[in-house]
């Protein structure tokens, strides 16, 4: 192993001549970050003279050449990128992810750029591709998705004024471009209906507790439902079916059993219907369902569920429209996508005493 150690190589600099040097061993060895290298590399401004100077000097020493397929793939098409983590949208509810995905891709292919998804693990392994994909200047702008309400991913992006978009309120996405359903109103909408309804004690079972729109879900629905003299009866963290069939069961067998319960998903709203059949709850009359998405199985389920529509491919093109906005140097960028009326169907009735 050859260790090189000069009066401007930091002496934790490690490199072997059997590896092929990266970008990170160019700026370990010249003391700085990976995005002071490409903007060096790149002769991008924001870099002093004397630190440029070093930066290709170190490179030159060390052999290093920028990566023949990224940059490939940087210049042969303008290129959006999204890493998506597993056990998020994508996954678990795969037929809502492509409804958004259409909306972005079609919206970007008509401007002839390319949306290229790599899944990773984690959101802290999201943050370390994002940041590594803008130091090697693989893609024009990111995508960001499923944001959580303390995201690693956002200060990543934020910290390294890497071009971006998060598909969430502003608030989550502090300072970010941002674009996002209004979902806090149609919830708010949907407690309204169900405490008109005579509902006073409405169950809630929505998506895993650390995104950013389970907490704007739950206080919305809550404050309505508390407005009208209620109480909400809150579950979340259920981002599979299993979990929904699970939280409906405890809510509907507990003691204080909500008269109505309202499902962020389609299929999370079916199974519900399903496990308050084998409770042996007359639906709508012993207990009212609402799902906050619409999709053929609430139409053609028995009774059919009234339902919030979800209008996931329009979100999606606003989505596509924002980082269009954004790299053609428009600032700040924010869209607010609204959800449109409730759809009154057969799960939903009157409170019966």
């Amino acid at each position: 192993m050859l260790r090189l150690v000069t009066s401007e190589t930091p002496p934790e600099f490690t490199h072997s001549g059997s590896k092929r040097p990266t970008i990170t061993d160019v700026a370990r060895a010249a003391g700085v970050s990976i995005a002071v290298v490409s903007y060096a590399l790149n002769g991008r401004p924001g870099v002093s003279a004397a630190t440029r100077d070093r930066v290709l000097r170190i490179a030159d020493e060390h052999g290093w050449r920028p990566n023949a397929a990224a940059r490939s793939l940087r210049t042969t098409t303008r290129s959006i990128g999204l890493a998506l983590v597993r056990g998020d949208s994508a996954t678990t509810h795969p037929a809502a992810f492509m409804e958004l995905l259409d909306g972005i891709q079609g919206t970007l292919a008509a401007k002839g750029l390319a949306l290229v998804l790599q899944v990773v693990e984690d959101h802290d392994a999201a943050a370390t591709l994002y940041r590594t994909w803008w130091a090697e200047r693989r893609f024009d702008a990111l995508l960001l998705t499923d944001v959580l309400v303390d995201d690693p991913r956002v200060e990543a992006l934020r910290s390294a004024r890497i071009p971006a978009v998060a598909l969430c309120h502003p608030g989550a996405a502090r300072g970010l471009a941002s674009v996002h359903l209004d979902e806090s109103e149609a919830y708010a909408r949907t407690g309204r209906l169900l405490t008109g309804l005579g509902h006073r004690r409405v169950g809630l079972v929505t998506g895993p507790e650390a995104l950013d729109s389970t907490a704007r879900r739950v206080s919305a629905l809550r404050a309505a439902v508390e407005e009208a003299g209620g109480a909400l009866v809150d579950a979340p963290d259920a981002a599979t079916q299993e979990d929904a069939a699970a939280a409906t069961r405890v809510m509907l067998t507990s003691e204080e059993a909500p008269s109505a319960v309202v499902l962020s998903s389609d299929l999370a709203a079916v199974t519900a219907l399903d496990v308050a059949r084998r409770l042996h709850r007359d639906v709508p009359w012993d207990v009212s369902i609402v799902a906050g998405r619409d999709a053929p199985g609430c139409r053609l389920a028995t009774p059919s569920v009234t339902t919030l529509p979800l209008p996931l491919t329009a979100l999606g093109e606003a989505a596509g429209n924002a980082v269009l906005d954004l790299l053609d140097g428009e600032r700040p960028v924010e869209r607010v996508v609204p959800v449109g009326a409730l759809t009154i169907r057969g799960t939903t009735a009157p409170f019966r005493r």
